[in-house]
């Protein structure tokens, strides 16, 4: 159960489930964290594993799992989002690179935001306090006979809402200034044209 949990988890997170990082390094790190993290997990009710009630615990193990990795993600993309406002304001947004993490093009902008804050999320150590958050969540949503009541507790439909509304208050600063030097540099060309 746990193993799944944190499995799940790793896959979905930012600088941890990236694809660079090797499938044998992700499991056997979801196995020491579940080792380690074994002596403080709640007690488990005995579910029969031929039954549908057990199918249903580990749909709600994956999801849960892919639902904090997921949290974390969405500031990941909020940030990458006011990267991509930001190049737009400025005119860098023919600049384009290959992104290994989401397997598409980014502006150089926003790729330059997403390493920033993959940098500040190691060294603030963000991805410990994200270990320990899973662990955490073992006690706030227990196996129970209603697998998936903790669906109206996460909320995920307004999660995409809040990629870009986390976005836009990021970029908003350097949107505003940019937006300031356009108008001086519009009033300037008006007044001397020459």
């Amino acid at each position: 159960r746990a193993l799944c949990w944190l499995l799940a988890a790793l896959l979905s997170m930012p600088v941890l489930g990236q694809r660079n990082v090797p499938m044998r390094v992700k499991v056997a790190l979801a196995l020491f964290i579940t080792v380690c993290a074994q002596a403080s997990l709640p007690v488990i009710p005995i579910v029969p594993l031929d039954s549908s009630l057990a199918l249903m615990v580990l749909v709600q193990q994956l999801l849960i799992g892919v639902a904090l990795g997921f949290a974390v993600r969405i500031v990941f993309a909020a940030i990458e989002f006011a990267g991509e406002l930001a190049g737009l304001q400025m005119g860098l947004n023919f600049a384009m690179f290959f992104d290994p993490t989401g397997g598409g093009q980014v502006t150089a902008v926003s790729r330059f935001f997403s390493t920033t804050v993959s940098w500040l999320f190691i060294v603030i150590n963000a991805h410990l306090l994200l270990i320990a958050a899973v662990v955490q969540s073992f006690h706030s949503f227990p196996v129970s006979d209603a697998p998936f009541a903790f669906l109206r507790a996460t909320q995920p439909q307004v999660w995409g809402a809040e990629i870009f509304s986390l976005g836009l208050w990021i970029a908003l600063p350097l949107v505003a200034m940019l937006l300031f030097v356009n108008l001086v540099l519009g009033i300037i060309s008006r007044v001397a044209q020459q």
